[in-house]
């Protein structure tokens, strides 16, 4: 009878590890798992709670809280730990069961958050899709350029979607940046793919391959400076013009209701609005007039950290996380941490005039402006240059440096500031009307 008994047992235990075994092997459980690892949250295209990772509670570290509920955040890319966790690298060949019931105990909270299948693909991540990772930032690090890289691998599987030089989606940085100052989160992504995307998990093709992929991205183009400040030029001018989108129908919730553009909701949204034209919000231009909204301006932040920018923006007082890709978070930020100017070097503030040279400004206004604008600055605009530049002269420089929003006008940002001055110049000696 006891034998009889014990056999059953063993067979219903295998009827019920035999699952798990079998996922345990499967390359697709392995980089699902590594993906939920990732940002669970993308991968499901869920809403994570609202309120931090239990296990953050005690923890005197400033993360967001949809933040706190990616297991990355805690355990790391190198999966050692960080935040004063410990990390999952103990867990390397564990039985899954086990992992599956430490993601459902009250310290992690993924009962509900995650199915069985969910905790079961992260649970075979943590037992078999560990990567060592320091010997693949070694190997990478051995490769010389152009040297075996895997440059040819590059240009079939991954350019079609991120283009040759790794910069064309404005979802991510490019990969270049990536992977040079975050080459661990490179690695975990390549061999197991983009959380809720479509991209090619590189995992069974071996570590030489993927360490060949992290040092031909990083021979990659970098970010063009002069570039992405200009985009953020005309981005806070009207990043709803120039990324394309639906105009915004609601009122930015920043924007005071009392003020003159209220109820014009797109307007809200624009950052010179409440910024103004030269960057100083309410001790500047906008310190009164139909543009006041009592809100400060952006020359505090002149060579700020742009990462740090970026996370004001996409605050709540702002929100422009929820309405901006990443790319033109970072132009932005770019735009208010280098490129901004004084413009009361340019322009007198008491008497609005241009500090230049309008005979030295005709030479460079024929030459440069004329073909579009025409030589008395009558044509494009919808008002003529001559009462734009008087009127409204911060608006002008703002635009010369900068281009217009989805407009193919040149950006002047690096001419010989002179020529700016000079040019503005000549242009507020045009008739006001067409």
């Amino acid at each position: 009878m006891k034998r009889t008994m014990f056999a059953t047992l063993i067979a219903l235990l295998a009827t019920f590890t035999a699952p798990l075994a079998s996922a345990a092997s499967d390359p697709a459980s392995v980089v699902r798992g590594g993906r939920l690892y990732d940002n669970l949250s993308l991968e499901l295209k869920a809403r994570t709670p609202n309120q931090p990772n239990p296990a953050f509670k005690t923890q005197q570290v400033r993360v967001a809280a949809s933040d706190t509920w990616r297991c990355v955040e805690c355990h790391g890319w190198d999966y050692k730990g960080q935040h004063g966790f410990i990390g999952i690298s103990g867990k390397q060949n564990a039985n899954p069961a086990a992992i599956v019931a430490i993601l459902k105990n009250a310290n992690h909270g993924y009962d509900e958050l995650l199915d069985e299948g969910d905790r079961l693909d992260l649970a075979n991540f943590v037992s078999s899709g560990q990567a060592d990772m320091r010997k693949l930032l070694d190997m990478a690090g051995r490769i010389k350029p152009g040297q075996g890289t895997a440059d040819k691998v590059f240009a079939t599987v991954c350019a079609n979607c991120h283009g040759l030089e790794g910069d064309r989606l404005r979802q991510i940085p490019p990969l270049g940046d990536s992977a040079r100052q975050r080459p661990l989160e490179v690695l975990h992504v390549a061999l197991n793919g983009h959380p809720g995307g479509d991209m090619p998990a590189l995992r069974t093709l071996g570590d030489d391959t993927v360490a060949r992929m992290l040092a031909y991205l990083q021979t990659l183009r970098s970010v063009n400076l002069p570039s992405s400040i200009a985009n953020g030029g005309r981005l806070y001018d009207d990043w709803q013009a120039q990324v394309g989108g639906q105009r915004q129908a609601l009122p930015h919730p920043s924007y005071p209701s009392k003020a003159y553009y209220a109820n014009v909701p797109s307007e809200t949204w624009r950052c010179k609005e409440c910024h103004g034209w030269d960057y100083k919000g309410n001790q500047g231009q906008n310190a009164t007039g139909n543009h006041a909204t009592g809100i400060k301006g952006i020359r505090g932040m002149v060579g700020a950290d742009p990462e740090k920018i970026m996370a004001i923006l996409r605050s709540s007082v702002h929100m422009f996380g929820a309405v901006m890709k990443y790319r033109d978070l970072l132009d932005l930020a770019n735009f208010v941490s280098y490129g901004q100017i004084d413009m009361d070097k340019v322009i007198d503030p008491k008497t609005a005039l241009a500090r230049g040279d309008a005979t030295q400004g005709s030479a460079h206004y024929r030459t440069m402006c004329a073909a579009c604008h025409g030589l008395e600055g009558r044509y494009v605009a919808k008002r003529a240059m001559g009462r734009v530049t008087k009127e409204d002269p911060w608006h002008s420089v703002h635009n010369m440096l900068n281009g217009h929003p989805d407009d193919t006008m040149p950006a002047l940002r690096e001419i010989d500031p002179k020529v700016i001055n000079d040019i503005l110049a000549h242009m507020q000696t045009f008739q006001a009307r067409r």
